[in-house]
């Protein structure tokens, strides 16, 4: 495969995938497509794609999904309120025998935390607005919503054991780590995520190293050759089972600058979770210590942790169990982000 080939195929994915391409990268896609029947009959491959009806979800799947996200809100705002209760003291020795005890309200530092919990019950009520109201269409709110919904009201009382307050609100429990890592592989200890596929054809950019990896197999890993990327997101190209696939850098900004997942072991097949360069302990402490201290956030409000002796635009670590939804994916372990280079 030639290399207008591979940066042909590369952009149109992209364009497939909804990310960003510059229009001139655009062009010259079209125009090598005018010349290129094997990228025509790729691109024709993406189209069929596109045309394929979009994924309905199961019968009552949504109405359980809403009765369990607005126990769960319901929960952190109850949580909340009563957070934000003023710590009350009464001044039983100056007030007059039978006479109603007097309060004092919590002033400084204690009414900003307070205010910030009414805040925080408030932001949990609103949720729940957005999730009765914006509803998929054209299917009307009744095919979607719990009943007790329809009217823009969701009533959050529940006969679901899981979901019935008890007089004390229990702690938030812990976000579950799924059973599986993503499909990590590793170039140089970064840790990258499969993207788009190309062709199954072997690539013909520069070659740059070798990953060890046993895909998804069960069979021992083996070196596979990694090749540098058509394009310029800090990804790379390797052949596997499958075809030729860019594997995207993963990565979380902070201040303003992009930071790699940085892996410690040896993740040479699917299904591994990165852990720690060896260089850092394993903290013992749910903040951190002795190895970090929670120093800042990232872009996504993730904490971010230090660890002595490196400066934080230099490498930080993140702690484990962040939503699935995160970079990290929640990671059962604690994981560390370095600035993200090109290959």
């Amino acid at each position: 495969m030639e290399m207008d080939c591979i940066r042909t195929q590369a952009t149109l994915s992209a364009l497939h995938d909804g990310e960003h391409v510059t229009e001139e990268s655009a062009e010259a896609a079209r125009m090598h497509c005018d010349d290129c029947g094997a990228c025509r009959a790729f691109e024709a491959d993406l189209r069929k794609l596109e045309a394929l009806p979009a994924p309905q979800a199961p019968p009552g799947l949504v109405d359980r999904v809403m009765v369990a996200v607005a126990a769960i809100v319901a929960e952190r705002a109850e949580d909340a309120i009563a957070a934000a209760l003023p710590l009350e003291q009464p001044v039983a020795p100056t007030d007059a025998p039978g006479s109603t005890p007097r309060f004092e309200w919590l002033s400084g530092a204690g009414r900003w935390k307070t205010f910030g919990a009414l805040g925080a019950a408030a932001a949990a009520v609103a949720v729940i607005a957005i999730l009765v109201t914006r509803t998929p269409t054209p299917q009307t709110a009744s095919t979607h919503l719990p009943s007790g919904a329809q009217t823009g009201a969701l009533d959050l009382t529940f006969s679901n054991e899981a979901a019935t307050r008890s007089a004390a609100p229990a702690a938030p429990a812990a976000t579950p780590a799924p059973a599986r890592a993503p499909d990590y592989l590793t170039f140089r200890n970064r840790v990258y995520a499969p993207g788009s596929l190309l062709s199954d054809a072997k690539t013909a950019t520069d070659a740059i190293g070798t990953v060890t990896t046993a895909f998804g197999s069960a069979g021992a890993p083996t070196q596979a050759r990694a090749y540098r990327s058509p394009l310029t997101d800090g990804s790379i190209v390797v052949t596997g089972p499958d075809g030729t696939r860019l594997y995207a850098p993963v990565i979380r900004v902070f201040n303003s600058l992009k930071y790699q997942m940085v892996a410690g072991n040896a993740v040479d097949r699917f299904g591994q979770w990165p852990e720690l360069p060896s260089r850092f302990p394993a903290p013992t402490s749910p903040d951190g210590a002795p190895t970090f201290i929670v120093s800042g956030g990232d872009a996504l409000g993730i904490p971010t942790y230090t660890a002595a002796g490196v400066p934080q635009m230099q490498g930080f670590a993140i702690a484990p169990g962040t939503p699935a939804t995160d970079p990290a994916g929640s990671n059962p372990n604690w994981t560390w982000w370095e600035p993200m280079l090109i290959p």
